[in-house]
């Protein structure tokens, strides 16, 4: 009996020590516990905003340092195109059409007169660029096509010259999509049409350049 309860005795001791050692430990951690990190957050999606085809309204103003004339004026039309959106990077094609009122007049003081006239320009243009959220930042480049006259009276002979120019068309912009269907942009071309060759009746000629360049705002509606 007496061996039992020795047993006894030393089992409820180790028992009573053991939580008491547990109740330290407890105690020592205080109000620190082990850091467990939070879970990562699953990675925000991204739409693609801007796939897809648009259509819209344009208008401008283009200006020339080319002399005599320096021919400067307004210009409306519209556009049609289509963007390919992949993550933040955007491809898009681009075409346009627009009526032009851009002119230039030149005197001297021996009588000799020079006119240009711009009188519609087109362009087709690929585009590339950078989303973020609604806006888009993006660079151009590609065909331009544009309809010129010139006169000039010089020394007494008459010129004259009428062309259909193709040429090439680069710039940039930037454009803002303010509702689900609706952006608008402000957009820089500069027009690379080369020079006309104005030719008089005894077979002499000159040549005035045709490079214009243009800024524009217009508003796009997309599908």
């Amino acid at each position: 009996m007496r061996a039992l309860n020795l047993k006894s005795m030393l089992l409820g001791s180790a028992t009573a020590l053991a939580a008491a050692s547990g109740s330290a430990m407890a105690a020592d951690l205080g109000p620190y516990q082990p850091y467990n990190p939070p879970p990562e957050a699953a990675p925000v999606y991204q739409p693609a905003i801007w796939d897809g085809a648009y259509i819209g309204i344009n208008g401008g103003y283009g200006w020339s340092d080319a002399r005599p004339t320096e021919p400067e004026g307004g210009f409306g039309g519209g556009q049609i195109g289509y963007n390919w959106q992949r993550g933040r990077v955007l491809f898009g094609l681009e075409g346009d059409f627009q009526g032009a009122d851009i002119s230039g007049r030149a005197y001297t003081f021996d009588g000799d007169t020079a006119r240009s006239d711009m009188n519609w320009f087109s362009t087709v243009r690929g585009r590339r660029g950078f989303t973020s959220g609604p806006w888009l930042l993006y660079a151009t480049g590609g065909l331009a096509v544009a309809d010129v006259d010139h006169r000039a009276n010089l020394e007494g002979q008459s010129f004259r010259g009428s062309d259909t120019l193709t040429g090439y068309a680069v710039g940039g912009g930037l454009e803002w999509k303010f509702s689900q269907n609706w952006s608008a942009k402000a957009e820089y071309l500069y027009l690379g049409l080369g020079d006309s060759k104005l030719t008089a009746d005894n077979g002499d000629f000159v040549r005035i350049n045709n490079d214009v360049q243009t800024v524009r705002v217009g508003l796009n509606y997309h599908f």
